[in-house]
Formats: structure tokens, sequence, C-alpha cells
């Protein structure tokens, strides 16, 4: 998957604009669907998704089907 990647001001460098550890931060001590990851996140449903999905490969979280909603957690 594609990485959205931002520069740093500072440096001048590339990099993740939603890093692994910025998603798990949103999930700490919380239940929290796709879209409000995304909302947390200040990125689009497809970019959260598709970090929560590679997340969930890894097994660092786990998710549950809720009607047409998917809620995401740590594992």
């Amino acid at each position: 998957s594609i990485v959205p990647r931002r520069r740093n001001d500072e440096t001048g460098q590339y990099e993740e604009a939603y890093s692994n550890e910025a998603v798990l931060d949103v999930l700490r001590s919380t239940r929290l669907s796709t879209r409000e990851v995304a909302n947390e996140l200040g990125c689009h449903r497809t970019t959260a998704y598709e970090r929560l999905s590679e997340l969930e490969i890894n097994g660092e979280i786990v998710s549950t089907e809720v009607g047409n909603a998917k809620i995401w957690e740590l594992d």
C-alpha cells in the first residue's frame, strides 16, 4: 500500500503522514469506527482504513463488524 507522506518543514525530509504509532495512539483505551479514526487523524476514511487494515494484518489491532461499520481496538 502507498503510505501518505508529508514534508517536514524543519528537515525538508518526507515522513509518514499517519504513522503506525499515531494510529495506535488514537485507539489507546478506546474502540473506534473507521470514520472516527479518520476524524481523529484528520485524514480520509480510505486512508484510515488502509492503515488500520495493515495494523490488523500485523496483529497489532483487531476489528469487529457492527452493522455496516468496522470497530477497531488494540489487540
